[in-house]
């Protein structure tokens, strides 16, 4: 019986538990951490300008609101790759080095956009901004619990990316994140252009 057991029993690997937790928690984290910003930024910034009146001075701008928003939401989502390169830059300097950073980069800036395009949809639907702050919190949580959830989540592919063990499926999910990022954003972009902010 003994025997049996111990067939039955996995071999020990040998992965350091630093090594577990800096490419499958670590480094996720930084790179998530300025897309959450980034969109909290926009929820911000729009409710805000709402609430003190001040959207209204932007509208006599010679701009349209679609380029309001575009700048808004460009802003946002242009900050979060230089942060993120600068965590994984800091992780090298460290002796931690990280593979794949484009393609890290190409990943998270899409899901920024994607995040954006969430908190500018909050912004228009829920104009107050403790309400907003809150919708967007819970909307990011469901949006990356859910993603988490399945195989080919952001989280798994960052780390994959990072330790260079991707392979063509990760590759086409980074792709499909762009896709997905795209289409939000100007289906979003479009409706906001049309429809605008509450006040």
């Amino acid at each position: 019986i003994r025997d049996v057991y111990k067939r039955q029993l996995p071999e020990r690997t040998g992965t350091s538990p630093y090594f577990t937790f800096t490419y499958t928690v670590l480094i996720p984290v930084l790179v998530f951490l300025p897309v959450f910003i980034s969109g909290s930024l926009v929820v911000d910034s729009i409710t805000e300008e709402v609430d003190e009146g001040t959207f209204e001075l932007l509208r006599v701008a010679p701009v349209t609101l679609g380029e309001i928003v575009d700048g808004k939401a460009l802003a946002a989502v242009a900050i979060a790759p230089g942060q993120a390169l600068l965590w994984l830059l800091l992780l090298r300097v460290n002796g931690t080095p990280v593979a794949n950073v484009p393609s890290i980069l190409v990943l998270m800036t899409a899901l920024t956009a994607l995040v954006v395009a969430l908190a500018l949809a909050i912004a228009a639907l829920a104009p107050d901004r403790r309400a907003a702050q809150f919708l967007y919190s819970i909307g990011v949580l469901v949006l990356f619990g859910g993603a988490t959830a399945m195989a080919g989540g952001p989280a798994n592919a960052v780390a994959r990316l990072a330790i260079d063990s991707a392979d063509a499926t990760t590759t086409a999910l980074v792709v499909a994140y762009v896709g997905i990022a795209a289409v939000a954003y100007v289906g979003v972009r479009t409706l906001v252009a049309e429809n605008g902010f509450e006040t």
